[in-house]
């Protein structure tokens, strides 16, 4: 069983399912009305969890019900939850999240808690702790506690996934001790300082890739959305893209990078090559889309045997 340390963000999701999104100063009505679990942090934990990892979230939550219940969702979920820390000057976490009937989504966040969490808070956590296969963190938490994190993973010798989610720039230190970044295809202009277009083509992409390279980054996986996702490989100098798994329907794309994100850290910390990492990480996400909700739809190790066997069968 691989041991996974998380740090990262806790969220409440409100939720409304509308048949469009409105435009500026227009009400949609007849929507409905769900609460989710979210925060990228609490997603992937989720999504490691049910993958069978042992996980133990490092976060903040405020001192409010709101946090009572995305801990207790994560405890519920097999995720280790008692290195998660409450703020008594901030409340959780909160999403407020526009779903379309195409499954797309608008998405405003208040982060309350998650910007509180201090990186010697996370310090004692990890040290506590004391051993992961593999460590991911997010953006949404500050920035220089996601530089202790890579300090203290360079210490121990542990591979540290990073989501650079809100996409910024990133300092090198933190670039260099990083065993894989995963931005989507606008996130890695935006780290290298450069103002994306709105549609990359592989070319672009590949150069933002090799600029990115640079600063030391070990490997890069840019997520493409439906298109799948690209790994640029180091030694060709060139962008592999490994297509995605198209379901059905899409219900709602909440969460669909983060359950990548989660399969993809699974199979490295389980010793599999990045592109299958990349593959296994394309199924979970397919299956994602297909459910309502961040951490409700992200899938479980039998969801993804049952994909794989279904693709086997259609390639034979």
């Amino acid at each position: 069983m691989a041991t996974a340390i998380v740090i990262g963000s806790i969220n409440v999701d409100f939720t409304i399912y509308l048949e469009k999104f409105p435009g500026i100063d227009e009400t949609v009505s007849d929507g409905v009305y769900e609460i989710h679990f979210g925060g990228k942090g609490a997603n992937q934990a989720v999504g490691l969890a049910r993958l069978g990892s042992r996980v133990y979230m490092i976060g903040k939550v405020g001192m409010d019900s709101l946090g009572d219940m995305a801990t207790e969702n994560l405890k519920r979920n097999g995720v280790y939850v008692d290195h998660i820390a409450r703020s008594g000057e901030a409340h959780t976490g909160t999403a407020f999240i526009l779903v379309n009937r195409e499954g797309s989504t608008m998405i405003a966040v208040a982060p309350g808690a998650n910007r509180h969490l201090a990186p010697e808070e996370v310090e004692r956590a990890i040290r506590s702790i004391g051993y992961a296969d593999i460590v991911l963190t997010q953006l949404e938490i500050p920035i220089e506690t996601v530089a202790r994190v890579s300090q203290l993973c360079e210490e121990v010798g542990a591979r540290l996934v990073l989501t650079p989610s809100p996409a910024k720039k990133i300092p090198r230190d933190i670039l260099r001790r990083t065993h894989t970044i995963i931005p989507n295809r606008i996130e890695i202009f935006r780290i290298i300082g450069k103002e994306p277009k709105p549609n990359p083509g592989e070319k672009e992409l590949a150069e933002a890739a090799r600029e990115l390279l640079e600063s030391g980054v070990e490997n890069i996986v840019i997520t493409l959305g439906e298109k799948g996702a690209a790994y640029y490989d180091r030694e060709r100098g060139s962008l592999t893209i490994v297509p995605s798994i198209k379901p059905e329907r899409v219900v709602d794309t909440t969460g669909a990078g983060d359950s990548f994100t989660a399969c993809y850290s699974y199979a490295i910390a389980s010793r599999k090559s990045i592109l299958d990492a990349i593959r296994m990480g394309n199924i979970c996400a397919s299956i994602k889309i297909t459910r309502k909700g961040a951490q409700n739809g992200m899938p479980r190790l039998d969801d993804v045997r049952r994909a794989l066997e279904a693709i086997g069968a259609r390639t034979q």
